[in-house]
């Protein structure tokens, strides 16, 4: 028999079984992602580019190994050059495909390769209410999409006295959704997207401005969470031009360089946001709210920014971002820069 034990509170008699487990009770989610759509699709990454006349040039490659993301699911990558897998010390790492070609005199001028990812790409809304279904939220590991880097330097004085005179700092009990929604609403107001932007792409000096593009609000967004020790990162990628046809299906053409940011809520996942869609008056969502709003049509390249690559002619390069797979030359090889081009395709997958 299980016994109950009672508490003698004001004349009252209460089950202390009762009161702990009330008072250890989780509180369900306010809100949650619902998934309202998803396409799998293969993009075929095609590039090329012209040796200059001549022999004895070689070029280092580099290209990210894009990861899984909050909508974005990999399933398959595959690159026609074969080179290495590097990891950087980053915190989570990045993994790149390297690779090194070299042009002898009489060999064939023209080079091309093929890159092909298959993958789950999700739309996802944020509304309110506990999520149907209790599916588990993994959270980032200790210390990661927490630390400070040449572009996302949170911890730089302009960067905190920023923080202070716009008020954004994190209130007492303040979830991390509704600290995003503020710092998301405070661009909208007080943002303005500009580009070439007025500054360089680190948060420190964005953030007085805010006269910047996408890939400089993802860059202050990502800092100001990590600031309040809410974890972010940033998604840099393309973000494919899409129509819907009258049968239904999607015309999937063309694509543009865009970088979004992503932050994390223990009660919700990672969580979606894009002012610059918002400022661009993309159409879209209704009131153009890009922020818990992902359209499932942004492929990431990689997530965060910061790499640092030795390259020919240089060790230890700064690389902020790689939206297309990079080449560096050893020598001087500006016509084959000239003639690098990049195209892809897409194709919807049942």
């Amino acid at each position: 028999m299980r016994a109950i034990f009672f508490l003698i509170l004001g004349g009252g008699l209460f089950p202390a079984t009762g009161a702990l487990q009330a008072q250890n009770t989780p509180v369900p989610p306010a809100q949650h992602l619902a998934i309202t759509g998803s396409h799998r699709l293969r993009i075929t990454y095609d590039c090329s580019f012209v040796w200059p006349r001549g022999g004895g040039y070689s070029a280092v490659f580099y290209l990210p190994i894009p990861q899984d993301t909050g909508a974005q699911h990999i399933e398959h990558f595959s690159s026609n050059l074969k080179g290495e897998i590097q990891t950087d010390d980053d915190t989570p790492p990045h993994r790149l495909l390297t690779a090194t070609l070299h042009h002898d005199r009489g060999d064939d001028r023209d080079v091309h390769w093929r890159i092909e990812v298959t993958g789950t790409f999700q739309t996802r809304q944020l509304v309110d209410g506990p999520p149907p279904t209790s599916d588990p939220i993994v959270p980032p590991g200790p210390g990661e999409y927490l630390g400070t880097s040449e572009s996302i330097n949170w911890n730089d004085d302009r960067f905190q006295s920023w923080l202070d005179s716009s008020g954004l700092r994190r209130q007492p009990g303040e979830t991390a959704v509704r600290y995003g929604a503020r710092v998301y609403a405070y661009f909208r107001e007080n943002g303005s997207y500009t580009y070439p932007p007025d500054t360089a792409w680190v948060a420190s000096a964005i953030c007085r401005g805010l006269n910047t593009d996408c890939g400089g609000f993802s860059l202050v967004f990502v800092a100001a969470c990590r600031a309040n020790k809410i974890p972010a990162r940033l998604l840099v990628g393309q973000w494919f031009k899409t129509r819907e046809l009258s049968d239904g299906t999607l015309d999937l053409t063309g694509r543009q360089a865009h970088v979004i940011a992503e932050f994390f809520d223990p009660q919700i996942g990672w969580i979606p946001e894009d002012i610059s869609s918002t400022l661009l008056r993309i159409p879209g969502p209704p009131n153009l709210n890009y922020f818990g709003r992902d359209p499932g049509y942004f492929f990431a390249w990689h997530v965060d920014t910061d790499f640092h690559l030795d390259v020919p002619r240089k060790s230890d390069a700064h690389v902020q971002w790689i939206q297309n797979p990079s080449f560096w030359f050893t020598e001087n090889a500006d016509d084959a820069c000239d003639s690098l081009s990049h195209h892809w395709t897409l194709e919807t997958l049942q």
